[in-house]
């Protein structure tokens, strides 16, 4: 299992819930999935893990797809019907407590609510309370081992040089009709050669396209990159295996993780008291939330992820552009690029869970103009000790001379 038993046995007892009840069907839960540690193929009936503060972990599935799992490492039941599957699931569970369902209340956290009212219906009828796992499966599964870590910083070194080299790229060939979706092309070419992966992107946005915090250019809709004008690049991606970063004999069964900046840069003549005022208050904004977060913890305090979102929001707020930042502070970072740990937010949700140690996080306030768009990203991973900002930032308008 990918799941820290200790980890999630401390969180679970340290808070008096029974267990985690996590359920998949159809592969409809990610969070399941990140619990057990794999995927299994071609999974088509309900299954259920239970994972129990002070006992060994428990598989229910149904017998045509038991044969789908690892047997090894856990203990699976089986079951033929329904009532066989709500009797068994009955009694796995206590008869009273609470239980930790991947739910979130008043479906504040998206993230988090994986499964249907009806489930938490069920297991509410065995005579217990449903609380929400939010807490305890980022605490469970996404905190980063060493290798993970260290997945991390490669992904990220290589992205920053990357960005790099996509400036220098433009500038050499502006002239020559350059679309933001060369552009594209030559940074997903960097990420082959220096072995990195994604499913999407990257960004690359021309003056009003990086008004849109996800645009992302096709060969029919780029636009043409001028000799004078505004430029906003996005990139992420993670290296396609973790074994380079595997020290020693460890069989960690984990998966490279996501690195993942914003930078903006202007081409041509110098950027106008505009471009430097916006790109001011963006930068405000993503310092007050990462010097509220990194006193806090230095002085051992919880932080939730709302808290951040609101200190760069009242800051980019009383600049004058709040109406303007449209989407959460960050997201959590891990080998997904949005992942399924605390996310910076209190605008599209109100996310209570705590940066704990072992996580990643992204700061990337966003204020997006008509006329163009700035957002600055950099990733943030949390320690015991302190938080580190994990790749060069970005602090300065970058200029690119042509």
């Amino acid at each position: 299992m990918a799941t820290d038993l200790n980890a999630a046995r401390e969180y679970l007892t340290q808070n008096s819930i029974s267990g985690w009840l996590t359920r998949d069907y159809r592969y409809t839960n990610p969070i399941f999935f990140a619990a057990l540690g794999y995927q299994p193929n071609n999974l088509t009936r309900p299954v259920w893990l239970w994972i129990p503060a002070q006992a060994e972990p428990r598989l229910l599935a149904h017998d045509v797809d038991v044969n789908r799992f690892e047997r090894d490492d856990i203990e699976i039941t089986v079951y033929s019907n329904r009532d066989a599957m709500v009797s068994t699931l009955r009694s796995l569970l206590p008869n009273h407590g609470k239980v930790a369902m991947d739910y979130s209340p008043f479906y504040e956290l998206p993230r988090v609510a994986r499964v249907d009212a009806g489930s938490v219906e069920l297991v509410r009828s065995f005579g217990v309370e449903v609380v929400s796992s939010g807490d305890v499966s980022q605490y469970a599964t996404e905190r980063w081992d060493a290798a993970q870590l260290a997945s991390h910083r490669y992904a990220m070194t290589e992205l920053v040089n990357i960005m790099h080299e996509s400036f220098n790229f433009i500038r050499e060939n502006v002239r020559w009709a350059l679309t933001e979706h060369d552009v594209a092309e030559f940074i997903r070419g960097r990420y082959d050669r220096a072995g990195l992966h994604t499913d999407e992107g990257p960004v690359v946005a021309f003056n009003a396209n990086s008004s849109d915090p996800h645009y992302e250019p096709t060969p029919k809709n780029s636009s043409i990159i001028r000799r004078d004008g505004w430029l906003l690049i996005d990139s992420w991606a993670k290296p396609a295996s973790i074994d380079p970063f595997i020290e020693g004999d460890s069989d960690t069964r984990s998966e490279p993780v996501y690195a993942d900046i914003t930078w903006v840069a202007k081409i041509g003549s110098e950027p106008t008291p505009d471009h430097v005022k916006v790109f001011e208050s963006v930068k405000r904004g993503r310092d007050a939330a990462f010097q509220f977060l990194q006193q806090h913890h230095r002085n051992g305090e919880a932080t939730q992820g709302w808290q951040l979102d609101r200190v760069a929001r009242d800051s980019i707020t009383n600049d004058g552009y709040g109406d303007w930042f449209v989407h959460r502070l960050g997201h959590s970072v891990g080998p997904e690029v949005h992942s399924n740990a605390v996310n910076l937010d209190d605008w599209e949700t109100h996310d209570t869970r705590h940066l704990i140690p072992g996580i990643c996080v992204t700061m990337e306030p966003g204020i997006y103009l008509p006329e163009f768009g700035v957002r600055l990203e950099m990733d943030v991973f949390v320690g015991q000790d302190d938080v580190e900002i994990t790749g060069e930032i970005q602090d300065q308008i970058h200029h690119i001379p042509t």
